[in-house]
């Protein structure tokens, strides 16, 4: 199974152009994906829906690397001031923030639910 992650990792980050100090969130994007994914031991059930009994929904998912937007608060800016920051999509959080993202200006790992995918646009390093 390790070469199996390791294997997605270093494809997620070639496809996403990000280089491999991002190594870490691919890997928790990818054990993130395989635990939703259908399983050949567990005879096409999925890992997840094993763990929660629950039926799992896909329209969450996202591709690593893809450009997303992320609205800012009031407080957090001015009149002027845009009202999102660029960032590219680096994984899944928790329930509270769905997402984890590089935000492009502070060079820095934010959570964040209220984003905006621009799937067919990455963004090179």
């Amino acid at each position: 199974m390790n070469h199996t992650i390791m294997e997605m990792v270093r494809s997620m980050l070639a496809h996403a152009k990000l280089s491999n100090t991002f190594w870490a969130e691919a890997l928790l994007t990818t054990t993130y994906v395989i635990n939703r994914s259908p399983s050949i031991p567990l005879d096409g059930d999925i890992p997840q829906k094993l763990w929660t009994n629950k039926d799992l929904s896909y329209q969450h998912l996202r591709v690593l690397g893809c450009l997303s937007y992320v609205h800012m608060a009031k407080d957090q800016r001015g009149k002027l001031d845009p009202k999102s920051w660029p960032c590219i999509f680096l994984g899944y959080g928790d329930y509270k923030f769905n997402y984890r993202l590089w935000n492009l200006a502070e060079k820095k790992v934010i959570r964040s639910g209220d984003t905006v995918f621009m799937e067919e646009k990455t963004i090179v390093n």
